[in-house]
């Protein structure tokens, strides 16, 4: 078999190299899961709290 010449295009495609997994959804920062958090235990305490009322 002939190699091909250096003004001949190679017929082979490149590997793509392998891209990180993305993860589906919205990216949601450390930040806002911690105050999204605090915000529902403050909701349940409140109304644990103040059920009996």
């Amino acid at each position: 078999m002939e190699s091909p010449g250096p003004d001949q295009e190679r017929t082979e495609k490149p590997k793509l190299q392998s891209l990180p997994e993305e993860r589906s959804g919205a990216q949601i920062s450390l930040t806002r899961k911690i105050i999204i958090g605090l915000f529902i235990v403050g909701y349940w305490v409140f109304f644990y709290w103040f059920r009996g009322s």
